[in-house]
Parts: structure tokens; sequence; C-alpha cells
């Protein structure tokens, strides 16, 4: 799950190294290039409730297949034709095939841990980040000999390949007491978990990380070419950096949420808020030249906007138990893809209105604020628990 993991999200994390590409090829300004990125997550954001459910109901191998096979389609589809509303277009079907990816894994890691499940789900979860480095570093130099075409293919290749290895090799844990339910039971089961605070409250922290974000993927390297004046090849280098922080993190929270938390999974999310807002304000401040402090940045967004993921995941997964863990995370990541599709869109369109500047700004502010409802969600179940004692 892990590998096929690192295959579906090299595009989703790691697109943003080729923005400079993308912007050259087909005259883009930042706001068209951000409808690119929304286009993956509206998608995603459509599409992963019903996703959820249809892995509750007949297991995450067939869902990886299915996730896997559309994701493959969509990544050659924009080789045919060199045309920004093609581009957008097949972005909108990956990211449709995105969708069920994390739910399958979600419900495989809650089916076969039962201790350690942080450090679980950040393993998998490292698979994200692992893509992403990969894409990262692999997409521009494809492109830089074969254009965008031949990355869009070589992505498509590293989706498919890790997956059809993990659909041939895993298996599902089942329990052979168990229930097989119909679609209507886990309808009737999601409609339960929307009201659960729990849900609730880190479903709005993560919609504003995840923002942050993909923002990051989308911009971080503009920002790198077009304030800092870094070549191209070397802007890519700030996402990997990011990239290699973020599987570091994504590990290494699990293991803090476990160890020195007590599965408390509130207080991590919340300090990782404050993290991404200190590397959204250096880059508000980042000027000519000032490489250093640019990857300090690229590593500060690593260990937090793009680390959160494996302690969202173990604790939506928790919120829904074994039965109902890809609903849980099918609830969550729909609101949670839909403010990561608005966040480059509207990030663009301020960074044109204004400055990068200001956008950065903006999202430090709301990277901070996105600390709220964790901490408000952690101080209502400490009061339900002192109340019942």
């Amino acid at each position: 799950m892990t590998s096929a993991q690192a295959g579906s999200s090299l595009v989703q994390q790691a697109l943003g190294s080729l923005s400079p590409v993308l912007v050259a090829t087909f005259a883009l300004s930042e706001a068209q290039l951000g409808v690119v990125f929304s286009a993956i997550l509206l998608a995603a954001a459509c599409c992963t409730a019903i996703s959820g459910a249809f892995t509750d109901r007949w297991g995450e191998r067939k869902m990886l297949a299915v996730s896997a096979t559309i994701m493959t389609v969509a990544l050659f589809g924009v080789t045919l034709y060199a045309s920004y509303p093609w581009l957008v277009a097949m972005a909108a079907i990956y990211g449709a095939g995105y969708a069920a990816s994390t739910p399958a894994g979600g419900r495989a890691i809650l089916a076969w841990f039962d201790r350690d499940r942080g450090l679980a789900m950040g393993i998998r979860q490292t698979g994200v980040s692992v893509g992403a480095l990969v894409g990262a570093v692999g997409l521009p130099f494809v492109a830089s000999y074969g254009g965008y075409r031949a990355a869009f293919a070589f992505a498509a290749l590293l989706v498919a390949i890790p997956s059809a290895t993990a659909f041939a090799l895993y298996r599902e844990a089942r329990d052979e007491d168990a229930v097989v339910v119909s679609l209507r039971s886990v309808a009737r089961g999601m409609k339960v978990l929307a009201r659960d605070p729990r849900l609730i409250g880190v479903t709005l922290t993560c919609m504003l990380l995840s923002a942050c974000q993909f923002v990051m993927s989308a911009f971080l390297t503009v920002t790198a070419v077009t304030v800092v004046r870094l070549p191209v090849h070397a802007a890519g280098l700030t996402l990997a950096v990011a990239f290699v922080a973020a599987i570091c993190a994504r590990l290494g929270w699990g293991v803090v949420s476990d160890r020195f938390f007590a599965g408390d999974r509130l207080v991590p999310l919340a300090i990782i808020c404050g993290i991404a807002a200190a590397g959204c304000a250096i880059l508000a401040f980042v000027s000519r030249g000032e490489v250093g402090p640019l990857f300090a940045a690229s590593t500060l967004l690593g260990l937090s906007a793009a680390g959160w993921n494996g302690l969202m995941a173990a604790a939506l997964s928790e919120v829904g138990g074994t039965e109902r863990a890809a609903s849980a995370l099918g609830l969550g990541l729909t609101g949670i893809f839909a403010a990561s599709a608005i966040g480059p869109s509207l990030f663009g369109l301020i960074a044109d209105r204004t400055s990068l500047a200001t956008a950065w700004a903006i999202v430090a502010i709301l990277s901070l604020l996105a600390a709220a409802p964790v901490l408000r969600l952690r101080a209502h179940l400490a009061a339900r628990l002192t109340g019942a004692t």
C-alpha cells in the first residue's frame, strides 16, 4: 500500500515541479496555473466520499485497481493534445482516480494494525512524500529532455507499475465473522459520522493545512524562480527538500503522537499549524538571492504543510473504526480536497492582483488559525471526559 500510494501521489504532489515548464509551454498566468492544480483536487473532492463508501463495501484491493487504472489513463491522455483546456480536463480525471487511494490505504492500515497505528499510518503516508520526491526530481529532468509529454508518460508508468504490484501481492485482512454490509448501510453510517465532532474538528484544521500544502506544491518553485531568481532546475530542489522533510515528518509525527501524547493526534496537529505559518511567513519576506531562507521555508513547510497527513488519516480512521474507516476518511477528505482545490486558484488570483509576498502572508495567517478547531475539540473532549468521571 505504501508503494502504491507513492505512485499515485507522484503527480498530485509534485506537479509543481513542472510549473515553470507548464507556464512557458501554455503561456499561463498565475491564476491559470492554479486552475490545473484545483482541477485535480476539485475532482478528488467530488469523488472521495463515494470512493470511501465503495471501499468499505467492496474492499481496498478492488478500489486500488480502479483508482490506478483511471489515473494511468488520464496521465497518458495528457500527452495526446497540446491544449490547456485538455490539460485541465485530464487533470480532473486524474483527480477522480486519485480520490480512492487514501481511503483504501487507510482502511488497510486500520485492518492490519491494532497498535502503533500512528506509526503504521505514518509509514504508509510516507508513500505520498516518496512519490512527491521522485516526481520533484524526475519530472523536470525528463521534461528537460523530452518535454512535458515525456514527463507525463513517465508519471503514468510510475502510477501503473507499483499499483499493479500492490494489487498482485496485497491480501485483505478478513474477519470471518464479519457481516457483509450493503451500500445502504454504509450510507447510514456515513450520516452518523458526518455529525461526529471529532471528524468535524480534524477535518476543519486539515482543510486549511491541505490548502497550504497544495499552494506550496504549486507556487514554491514559482517563488524560487521569480522572486529569489533561481534557475528552473535549482528551483525544483526546493520541492525535493520539502518532500524529504515530509518523509521524516510523516514518520516522526506518528511516533510523537503514539509515544508522547498517548495516541492524541490533536496537539501535534496544532503544533504543525504553527510551523506551517512560520514557513509561509519566511516566503512572504524572502527576496532576490536569499537562497538560505528559501530552503529553510521549504524545510519547515515539508515538516508541517506536507507532514500532517498521517496524523489525519489515523485520527479519521479511528473515528470510523474498522468497519467505517474508509467512509470516515472519504468524508473528511471531501472537505480537505475541496479546500485544497480552492487554495491554489485563490492564491494565484491574489498573487496576480497584488504580489506573491502578500499571498504568502495571507496563507501564513490562515495556517496559524488552522490550529483553532483541533484545540477547541481537545478542550471539548477533555471537558466531556471530566464530566463522565
